[in-house]
């Protein structure tokens, strides 16, 4: 009965270590670096560099590398294969380990930032690789390559920056050219670390010239570049009704004015013309004025005379709270089922003192002379002693 026993406590062992040894050689760390697991079998080779490549040598510049290497137990690393990126390549044999490492200097011919890749390899026929670049790096792409907008459109385009052998570098992004007349543009973020994404969106103004315009967006500076093109398309014509239709057309003029806290008012001119006897009375509006700026119309409605036109005067006043910055103003006129729609440009430069209009300064300076007036007025006068 008691050999029975140490018997079955035996086999019990025997099966534990077993299992141990079987689980031991099948799994793998999920958060270890290039770790590969074989489809037949679940052996596992796993593949990495002790930090990143010294530079031992200024010119020619020369590198040292470190990479170690392991296999599940009962499996040997056979060889490391090294490819320098400049075309060098060698193979290192080893025998009966489960886990090496090896050290290795290259000298390369220029700075040129190379990618240098370590394959290990065991005696089972498993494989896997690790890279490395001399300095951090990342990719940069921009999709599409070409947007046509229309005047006075806004239109985008998707920024992408990848890693390069899994390094997570910090990347600012810009824009290097200069902008189109009126073009303003901006990036979603600006900055990140990668891998990441950005949107870059441009807006154009109906006074933006009809053209091609190339963009260059940069990664870090001048590091990593993508060029795109925007097409500027110049705005739909008004579709007219039928020949003998009454109808209307808007025009604003001029085009575009400059203005600042100390030239306010300016003013600018909206035109009515009469086609095909059209005589109804046609409303005015404005968009797109910021805070501190005011847009208002000598006489609204207009009612033109047939074939005839009838004008108004668009004035524009600002205080000091409008931000120096130039603005797209638009004017629609409707009557009826029929609008048209203009815009035109206000530039806003200057200023004077933040969160004070200039009638306000004006106004403080007078009362402050009225109550020294009064104050002086009002003073009890002593008389002198004899």
């Amino acid at each position: 009965m008691f050999l029975k026993a140490v018997h079955s406590v035996s086999t019990a062992i025997i099966a534990i270590i077993i299992l141990s040894s079987v689980i031991s050689m099948g799994y793998a760390a999920p958060n270890e670096r290039g770790i590969t697991i074989h489809p037949a079998d679940g052996q596992v080779v796993q593949v990495w560099f002790n930090g990143p490549p010294q530079l031992t040598t200024l010119y020619p510049p020369a590198y040292m590398f470190n990479v170690a290497a392991k296999v599940s137990s009962g499996l040997w690393i056979v060889s490391l294969h090294w490819d320098f990126g400049d075309g060098s390549a060698m193979d290192v044999p080893f025998c009966c380990q489960s886990q090496i490492s090896d050290i290795q200097n290259h000298i390369y011919k220029d700075q040129a930032n190379y990618i240098i890749t370590v394959t290990a390899c065991d005696n089972a026929g498993d494989c896997n690789d690790v890279c490395v670049s001399l300095k951090p790096d990342f990719t940069l792409s921009v999709i599409p390559s070409s947007q046509s907008v229309v005047q006075g459109k806004l239109t985008t385009y998707n920024v992408n920056v990848g890693s390069v052998c899994g390094g997570q570098p910090e990347v600012i992004l810009g824009v290097s050219s200069s902008p189109p007349p009126g073009v303003t543009w901006n990036l979603t973020p600006n900055s990140g670390n990668t891998p990441f994404s950005s949107v870059l969106t441009v807006q154009t103004t109906p006074f933006t010239p009809n053209a091609s315009y190339t963009l260059t967006i940069t990664g870090n500076s001048t590091i990593h570049m993508a060029m795109v093109t925007l097409i500027v398309t110049p705005k739909p014509k008004p579709s007219f009704c039928p020949p003998l239709c009454p109808n209307f057309t808007l025009s604003v003029t001029p085009t575009s004015v400059q203005i600042s806290p100390q030239s306010s008012p300016m003013s600018v001119t909206a035109t009515i013309q009469s086609w095909n006897h059209f005589s109804g009375p046609v409303a005015l509006t404005s968009s797109g004025a910021p805070t501190g700026m005011s847009v208002s119309f000598s006489a609204n409605p207009l009612t033109p005379p047939p074939n005839g036109a009838a004008t108004s005067e668009v004035t524009i006043s600002i205080t000091c709270s409008t931000v120096a910055s130039t603005y797209p103003i638009q004017i629609t006129a409707t009557s009826g089922s029929i609008t048209r729609q203009e815009t035109f440009g206000v530039t806003v430069t200057g200023g004077c003192i933040p969160g004070f209009p200039v009638e306000s300064i004006l106004a403080g300076l007078a009362v402050g002379i009225l109550a020294l007036a009064y104050i002086k007025r009002t003073r009890p006068r002593t008389k002198a002693l004899a």
